[in-house]
């Protein structure tokens, strides 16, 4: 009774200590905390009776090692060592507290918690195993916008890295883990590093135990993730959580990944070892849970999380209430992420040591894309599809302003032919002034203003574009360039009438949380970046307060919501073009073979819509964002012209209720997907199972 009670204590410490961290300090670390009840899920998914030295790498304050120790118990497995890594030392301390007195309770064996930064080779060197049969690790998110001298950290933490993985990697896969290391983008955030690091400290034969965001198998970011897991390690399961509540303040669904590490000569010989690997893909709702464990409904009983892990390694032979369980198919999984990297250099600089995805050949035009996993069971014949870049359609994000709350003003009236009185956002009080009609630009800057745009009127919304204009003050700096001006043939901007320039000027005082103590609006990290100094005679100056020059992505031909409560639906453009906001994913057409009104009609068939629901982020609250890095992976048929110019006439007359106009849209694009074969079965069949599927899946995410 006094163990279970000293247990009980520790772990009560542990979520006290939680919840006393400054929401500012968890936020610059990265730190969710992954409590006992999924630590315990992922536990039992990972250790087994061969688990003898485990280490979680980012340990916070021990979840995930305690889980670890509890699991072998259950499973009569003997730890031999237990060690975690933490950046943080008020947590690391924590989680060395947590472990002594496990260990004293009997629970923790021989053990170590490092208070140190896990990417440094020296505290890599310091652990007292070389690898591991268990790595677990529930990896921070961290942006790297959120770090001070972001560059520079990011350099350091990949240089590390690649001290890291030169020294732990096997040689014969040194290269790849080395390419991996200098290929991931810069842009990603910190956990992409982490997976990296906490996979190559596994044993051959070893495993890796993982919580990722939903987003590890979407974001351009996570390819190189996608491609170490399909090279270097035999995917077991992935667990997902049905409705972003494991969560919650992150507002994104988890994934629990368990996956073997292979040595270095099954690495090699990639499809043979593979193609015996059949790993579930399980998805939990809320109807499993009960209050102790993530399983406990599903699973009655003493130890549901146990139950549930041998569930899922004996073929899920009974359902279970509130688990959806289907065959993760790795040979699509291999051949998507192949077209996905077919042009990345990173990869094709391994040649035929490291591009090896499903022994396809690496020529782009080999590798079509398939039909989505969502519709694959409905298609018994082989689709000839295309890339939206391939059909002629670009896609893109809206206007990013970096501070809407200056750039963004509601007009009110015209005040002369010249002039428009604008109202100011929230931040300066809804101050109403007057501005030249030339530095004013419609925008459409939320959803709930589609209505003008559905309904061919331009709404309220304006872009202060002052590219035009300059401060009365800024006037010696455009004098002093004028050789500039006239090299790249550009007219010099003219003075800002005086109740816009006080406007502007009061605005470079402003500090955006109101309360003067944050940064100014200039100096905002998206919006410093306007400026530039004249020079050489051939750079004309720029100001913060202008705009750069608007990107066809910025006025394109159609847009679709980036967050979708409902099923996705693409509007066009008005003529001239309205800018669209960041809020919105954009579509245009380079080759000009597209009209803005044959994309709307293309993106809102049922074929692209179903499409959206299986690529998008499913997001907490049921929201499906779809940023443009899941749009261009939309699979599309050819299209002839006189199909583009019949969808452009239907999608002119398209509406939200036009049952008509929908019908032939879908005959257009399904016959084109289906390839002629439409005589042999019912398009309109095809397409109302379509459609049931793409309102399923909306269900689905809404409700898990």
């Amino acid at each position: 009774m006094l163990e279970y009670e000293r247990i009980h204590s520790v772990r009560n410490a542990a979520r006290t200590y939680e919840r006393a961290l400054p929401a500012e300090r968890r936020k610059r670390f990265g730190q969710h905390f992954t409590g006992l009840a999924l630590s315990r899920l992922l536990a039992n998914l990972s250790v087994d009776q061969d688990t003898s030295t485990v280490l979680d790498p980012m340990a916070g304050h021990g979840d995930l090692l305690d889980a670890a120790c509890e699991a072998a118990i259950e499973c009569g497995a003997s730890i031999r060592r237990l060690d975690g890594i933490e950046i943080d030392t008020a947590t690391a301390a924590a989680c060395a507290e947590r472990l002594h007195e496990l260990a004293a309770a009997g629970i923790a064996p021989e053990h170590g918690v490092m208070s140190a930064n896990a990417f440094s080779p020296a505290s890599i060197e310091a652990l007292p195993e070389r690898c591991y049969d268990l790595v677990i690790a529930n990896p921070p998110y961290v942006r790297y916008q959120r770090r001070k001298g972001q560059l520079a950290w990011v350099k350091t933490v990949r240089s590390d890295l690649a001290a890291v993985v030169t020294d732990r990697a096997p040689p014969e896969e040194r290269r790849i883990w080395r390419a991996l290391v200098d290929g991931y983008s810069g842009l990603a955030d910190l956990s992409v590093p982490a997976w990296i690091l906490a996979a190559v400290l596994v044993r051959p034969g070893g495993r890796l135990a993982l919580v990722a965001p939903e987003t590890w198998r979407s974001r351009n970011y996570a390819e190189v993730l996608r491609y170490l897991m399909l090279h270097c390690f035999r995917i077991e399961c992935v667990v997902e959580d049905s409705q972003a509540a494991w969560f919650p303040d992150a507002l994104v669904r988890t994934h629990l990944i368990v996956a073997q590490r292979l040595a270095a000569t099954d690495a090699s010989c990639f499809a043979d070892v593979r193609n015996a690997s059949k790993p579930v893909w399980a998805r939990l709702s809320p109807k499993a849970a009960n209050k102790r464990s993530l399983v406990g409904s599903a699973c009655a009983g003493a130890g549901p999380d146990k139950q549930f892990a041998a569930w899922l390694r004996n073929g899920c032979e009974a359902a279970k209430s509130g688990i959806e369980v289907k065959p993760f198919d790795l040979d699509c999984e291999r051949r998507n992420l192949h077209r996905c990297l077919a042009r990345r250099r990173w990869y094709l600089k391994l040649g035929d040591s490291g591009a090896d995805l499903a022994s396809l050949p690496i020529e782009p035009s080999t590798s079509p894309p398939l039909a989505p996993e969502a519709l694959a069971d409905l298609l018994s014949f082989k689709c000839s599809l295309l890339s939206l870049h391939e059909a002629g359609i670009a896609v893109g994000q809206g206007l990013r302003t970096g501070c809407n709350g200056f750039f963004h003003v509601t007009a009110q009236a015209a005040t002369s032919h010249q002039e428009t009185l604008v109202e100011t956002s929230a931040l300066f009080r809804a101050h109403r002034f007057s501005v030249p009609n030339s530095a004013l630009r419609p925008v459409l800057r939320r959803q709930s203003e589609l209505e003008f745009v559905e309904n061919g009127r331009i709404p309220h919304g304006r872009v202060l574009d002052l590219r035009a204009f300059v401060l009365p003050e800024d006037r010696p700096a455009i004098d002093n360039a004028k050789s500039a001006y006239a090299f790249s043939h550009q007219l010099q901007p003219q003075v800002m009438p005086e109740e816009l320039a006080a406007h502007v000027r009061f605005a470079s005082k402003w500090s955006v949380d109101r309360n003067g103590r944050g940064k100014r609006i200039p100096e905002l990290s998206a919006v410093c970046t306007n400026e530039r100094r004249s020079r050489d005679g051939r750079i004309a100056p720029r100001f913060w307060y202008m705009l750069p020059d608007f990107a066809p992505r910025h006025l394109p031909a159609a847009f679709v919501p980036r967050i979708n409560h409902h099923l996705p639906w693409t509007e066009a453009n008005l003529n001239p073009p309205l800018l669209i906001d960041a809020n919105f994913s954009s579509f245009w057409a380079p080759r000009g073979d597209w009209s803005s009104h044959a994309i709307k009609a293309l993106m809102n068939s049922s074929w692209c819509r179903v499409a959206m629901e299986a690529l998008g982020t499913k997001m907490g609250g049921g929201a499906l964002k779809l940023e443009a890095t899941h749009l261009r992976r939309l699979p599309v048929p050819f299209l002839s012209a006189a199909q583009r110019a019949e969808l452009d006439r239907l999608g002119k007359r398209l509406a939200r209720n036009s049952a008509a106009e929908k019908k032939r849209i879908n005959d257009i694009v399904l016959s084109a997907v289906c390839g002629g074969l439409s005589q042999s079965f019912s398009l309109a069949g095809l397409a109302a199972e379509i459609e049931k599927r793409a309102l399923l899946l909306s269900v689905q995410r809404k409700n898990g």
